[in-house]
């Protein structure tokens, strides 16, 4: 048998299991070689960074926010056969300022002027 020496670690030297008080405490440096606590927080909680050290925090209610607050779709959108309320197609004066750029197949533009509906067949 092979003679194993270990090396043992004095009480001053190492974070003792004493530090936990609870199920769930998460052990960070408040500071440079010194270990604090961070209690469990309650059910619906998340973790977050505030001024160099952990905090528990509530998760609260989804904030309300607009379609126009995210990125633009990149692909089809499914409406799931549902009716799209309340929407507004690109607009123009009249007929003549129906645009000729940045445009595509199937695009809709409504004309002011004549009050008249458009769709795009051809962008070539």
């Amino acid at each position: 048998m092979a003679v194993v020496w270990k090396k043992l670690a004095y009480e001053d030297d190492v974070i003792t299991k004493a530090l936990l008080t609870a199920k769930g405490d998460i052990i960070y440096a408040s500071a440079a070689g010194t270990p604090a606590v961070l209690a469990i927080g309650t059910y619906d909680s998340n973790v977050r960074v505030a001024t160099d050290v952990p905090v528990c925090y509530a998760i609260g209610a989804p904030t309300a926010h607009t379609l126009n607050s995210h990125t633009a779709a990149d692909g089809t959108v499914d409406f799931n056969l549902q009716q799209a309320g309340d929407m507004v197609f690109k607009t123009v004066a009249n007929e003549a300022a129906l645009p000729i750029a940045d445009i595509d197949v199937g695009e809709p533009c409504w004309c002011t002027g004549e009050l008249t509906l458009h769709i795009c067949t051809s962008a070539s």
